[in-house]
């Protein structure tokens, strides 16, 4: 059976591994330079075809998957004349960034006037899980879009979840990273307190993992944070963004007082670490 031609638009830190699991499952993939020459050159190594553009990638493709900054990036790359120009019925658009819910209503509602269908998809599990192809899904929209494209999620992810309709992916994803940043910055307030009252790392460890205080940052991030180790496997200016997602997503209506303290102390740490991993706010801490 022959296997549906793949898009891959957004061939970051995330996207780039996500590319090379479809390939190695055997899926056509077409790319295209947006910001980065590098990525593309690698793929086109491993298999996949360059075209000219990413309007060109969405024109030629069956199933376009997109993971991509922020809302600016869906709207310039998804919502143009051009690219809408590409969009026909029978295509099926996964889009994974973490954006927010209204912009993935829009982009939804345009490509499906168009007689495309459109699948809410953002993705949990960082570069590991990307490299890995062992992410989560959380994926919103209409059953049978989400059965249609399984085989494509599975080359990317281990565990896919239906959380509703187009937006409710983007919605559970703003929740999981408020949740992941507020851990993350906790797991840095523990270490920092630990290194000063003198508690050997590899017993804080092996005690927090079997206690109540244990958590995932706690068990994937503390090596990182003994030793500085920084390089960005989710940077800590789109974490900024993501926590202000939530944030913004409450309103007034709750009272999210330590999203909100967290996420002003990303802003404070952003100008500084932006660009490092988002566990380089422990940074901070240190900062007089």
């Amino acid at each position: 059976m022959t296997k549906e031609r793949i898009g891959f638009i957004g061939l970051g830190a995330m996207g780039l591994p996500m590319a090379r699991n479809l390939l190695k499952n055997g899926y056509p993939l077409a790319v295209a330079v947006n910001r980065n020459r590098k990525p593309v050159d690698e793929l086109v190594r491993l298999g996949a075809v360059e075209l000219a553009s990413t309007d060109e990638v969405i024109a030629g493709s069956d199933v376009i998957c997109t993971i991509l900054p922020a809302d600016a990036e869906m709207e310039s790359v998804l919502l143009t004349e051009r690219a809408l120009a590409g969009v026909r019925p029978g295509q099926t658009l996964i889009e994974m960034t973490s954006g927010t819910p209204s912009m993935m209503k829009r982009v939804a509602k345009e490509w499906q006037a168009r007689g495309a269908q459109v699948l809410d998809a953002p993705v949990s599990g960082g570069t590991v899980g990307a490299e890995q192809g062992t992410l989560t899904v959380m994926a919103g929209g209409d059953p049978g879009v989400l059965e249609r494209v399984r085989p494509v999620l599975d080359a990317m992810a281990r565990k896919i979840y239906r959380v509703g309709e187009i937006g409710s992916g983007k919605a559970i994803k703003a929740i999981n990273q408020m949740l992941a940043a507020i851990h993350m910055m906790a797991a840095a307030e523990a270490v920092a307190l630990a290194e000063k009252l003198g508690i050997d790392p590899s017993i804080l460890k092996e005690v927090i993992g079997a206690s109540s205080g244990s958590s995932w940052m706690m068990a994937n991030k503390l090596d990182g944070l003994l030793k500085e180790q920084f390089e960005p496997g989710f940077k800590l200016s789109l974490m900024k963004k993501d926590i202000r997602i939530a944030v913004s997503e409450a309103g007034s209506d709750l009272r999210l007082d330590l999203a909100k303290f967290v996420l002003d102390a990303y802003e404070q740490a952003s100008a500084r670490y932006g660009e490092l991993d988002f566990s380089a706010i422990s940074m901070r801490i240190r900062e007089d």
